[in-house]
């Protein structure tokens, strides 16, 4: 994948009422394109296979996969579309072939309606069907001497698959429980136990002193309800302390530190306060959600502080620089219906356009990257035509910039396409673009795969790219092609010390018990040793003390997901920990 140049240039519009109400038009079709992309997803991936796949168990499922997947897809149009916008998803697709089935789609008030139209259409058809649904068509005819039972037998099988049970409320509602039990479980009798086991263990004297990188978690929170988010209940952090010692002690740890925490906009004096304090950090990254744009003076003002407290620091320290990372992507910027049924962009890309304006006049002092989530565009330079990106590109071209693509590079793996999984390639993965003002100024884009953490569970499976393709290889052949669940330490400002990539792994709690024997924890123990390198003796071990680990190998996204979830319960984390020190694992 080559380097790439790619300039959008729009003359400066004027904000008339005529403007207002172009942008509500524009909001509109993002947001019928975007369901209208689902939509079609959603149908290629059920006739695709995974609606045979899910019929596995059914005598008829070659004859009734067609069938189920539009009952799959009437289902989906109830769970995803709101009713005022059925017609105009459905009007995309509504001529040729499958004209029919749009309008039972639409003209359907329940799924018993949906199929009893289905039956009573081919039942009355004196044409020929299309390959795919002659299967069905004779299925129907074979059982259609009694209809009603043969309702009754297709609503059954329907029924058997026990898809769209429950409201994404109440499915959010529930996985806020689960959170909620997780954190309540920290530090608890079994963490505490497993602590005691780790102690115990010898070799523990010459604990690293250096980390490449170091979290900070001053709070816990966002407003934002992302439907692609890992979080849905965020523990309050009771019980906070002055972090000024907590900054001592890790500035003598590593040179990097990541503020994170959902977004921590209301909470930005505890970055600049690390800046000023920290001697040795001479990276400081801050990811946030970029709402706090308002408008372009508000986004100078914050990067503006930003950039301010590097320069206060003592011309004697070495010198530091932001990295001030924005998530940007199809989820983040996602057009939806607000409670009051009006169309809204989640967090406008107006405001990430501010902030991209914004921020080279800061360069010495601060970088900015835009963190994307992948999708199918990261398999072409439709990434940057398209989407998201390409509404950036116009919003500054209507400010009067250019904006230009200088560099694209790819992942070092071939990756699966959503859209396309059958034949594997390579995304793009980072990219450097800059402002045709600033030529010698880049700001960077990065992109990662999505895992179902928290709301994730509910989004469609083909929405974003996941690494199942990587989970299938390093449970076959352990090669993990480089890749590592990352075990740096995230410290929280109640003193947690957690997992980076896995908050439910404490190690202790460094204001109660000090950062030393934190640090010797994480040397000595065994299941943070074993789910850096995933490994395999875990899934073992998870099933010996529970039913489901088929359940969650079927219904993972990838490696990292699939470790962190089977480690979410205390009582798991203790058997596990227990088991790799009796079989002696990961021990040196």
């Amino acid at each position: 994948m080559s380097p790439f140049l790619f300039s959008v240039t729009f003359l400066p519009m004027l904000h008339t009422a005529e403007s207002n109400s172009s942008h509500q038009s524009e909001l509109r079709e993002i947001f019928l394109a975007g369901l209208r992309k689902r939509f079609k997803s959603e149908v290629n991936r059920m006739t695709g296979g995974d609606m045979l796949a899910l019929l596995k168990n059914q005598k008829d499922a070659d004859a009734l996969s067609f069938l189920m997947t539009y009952v799959y897809i009437y289902n989906w149009l109830q769970h995803n579309v709101d009713a005022d916008y059925q017609a105009d998803v459905l009007a995309a697709f509504s001529k040729g072939p499958q004209a029919f089935l749009m309008a039972m789609l639409l003209n359907s008030n329940s799924t018993e309606h949906f199929v009893t139209n289905y039956i009573n259409h081919w039942l009355e058809y004196s044409g020929e069907p299309q390959q795919q649904q002659q299967d069905c068509l004779q299925l129907l005819k074979d059982k259609a001497n009694d209809t009603q039972q043969l309702i009754k037998y297709l609503l059954d099988v329907w029924q058997s698959l026990n898809l769209f049970t429950q409201t994404y409320a109440v499915a959010y509602r529930d996985l806020a429980k689960q959170e909620k039990d997780r954190y309540r479980e920290m530090l608890g009798p079994e963490d505490k136990e497993r602590l005691a086991l780790i102690d115990a263990l010898p070799h523990a004297e010459n604990y690293p002193t250096s980390y490449t990188k170091l979290g900070l978690i001053p709070h816990m929170g966002c407003p934002q309800t992302c439907r692609h988010c890992m979080f849905i209940f965020r523990p309050l952090l009771k019980d906070k302390q002055d972090p000024a010692s907590l900054f001592q002690q890790i500035d003598g740890l590593t040179n990097s530190v990541l503020f994170t925490g959902g977004d921590l906009t209301n909470h930005l004096e505890h970055f600049y306060n690390a800046i000023l304090s920290m001697r040795n950090v001479t990276t400081f990254a801050i990811l946030l959600n970029g709402d706090f744009a308002e408008s372009r003076d508000i986004a100078d003002q914050v990067i503006g502080k930003m950039a301010s407290s590097i320069r206060r620091r003592p011309v004697t320290w070495p010198k530091a620089k932001v990295i001030l990372q924005i998530s940007f992507d199809e989820f983040h910027q996602e057009v939806y219906i607000d409670k009051k049924g009006d169309l809204k962009e989640r967090i406008p890309v107006s405001k990430i356009a501010s902030i991209v304006e914004t921020a080279p006049k800061y360069a010495n002092e601060l970088q900015l990257c835009l963190i994307h989530k992948q999708t199918n565009l990261n398999f072409s330079m439709d990434l940057f035509k398209k989407g998201v990106f390409a509404r950036l590109a116009r919003e500054l071209g209507s400010r009067g910039h250019q904006v230009q693509i200088m560099h694209a590079s790819p992942s070092a793996r071939l990756k699966l396409n959503p859209q396309n999984p059958d034949q594997p390639a390579q995304v793009i993965k980072d990219a450097s673009f800059v402002l045709s003002s600033h030529p010698n100024t880049p700001m960077m884009l990065t992109s990662s795969t999505l895992d179902a953490y928290g709301r994730a569970a509910e989004m469609d499976a083909n929405e974003a790219v996941n690494e199942r393709g990587l989970l299938q290889e390093i449970l076959t052949t352990g090669n993990t092609h480089g890749e590592y669940f990352d075990t740096d330490l995230m410290f929280w400002f109640n003193g947690w010390a957690t997992l980076f990539s896995a908050v439910h792994i404490c190690l202790g709690n460094v204001f109660e018990e000090g950062m030393e024997t934190v640090l010797k924890r994480l040397a000595k123990d065994p299941l943070s040793k074993a789910i850096y390198h995933f490994d395999r003796c875990l899934l073992d071990y998870y099933a010996e003390i529970c039913p489901d680990l088929e359940k969650k190998l079927e219904t993972t996204t990838g490696p990292h997901h699939l470790f962190h979830t089977i480690t979410e319960d205390a009582n798991v984390r203790l058997h596990m920990t227990k088991r790799l020190i009796e079989d002696g694992h990961l021990m040196q």
